[in-house]
């Protein structure tokens, strides 16, 4: 009886970084912006409009974090245009601070 030999092989598994990481900044962002709806649910707003203005700003928030990190993964000229657009949401930010400090609303 003859033994057959064989050698073992080493396989090396390559994970890709960027997409394992886009894919967990996507689950991330559900648990962020479902948690947000979930908030209505266990604590509802007083009126109806408050709701509504409340699910809105879930969407637009949504849909501005999806872009930015599904754009940020595309290449070099996707991250240079998402550092962009955070510096200047950053510096509206700044700028709404200090308008609505110096112009207050009435109600």
């Amino acid at each position: 009886m003859e033994t057959n030999v064989q050698t073992s092989q080493n396989a090396v598994i390559v994970a890709n970084k960027e997409s394992s990481m886009r894919r967990l900044l996507n689950i991330i962002g559900i648990f962020i912006f479902g948690g947000l709806a979930l908030t209505n649910v266990t604590s509802p707003l007083p009126s109806s409009n408050y709701t509504k203005e409340f699910m809105l700003f879930i969407v637009g928030s949504a849909i501005t974090y999806y872009l930015m990190v599904n754009i940020y993964f595309i290449g070099q000229l996707g991250r240079k245009l998402v550092f962009t657009m955070l510096i200047l949401l950053g510096c509206f930010s700044m700028f709404m601070i200090f308008y609505l400090s110096t112009n207050p609303i009435t109600h």
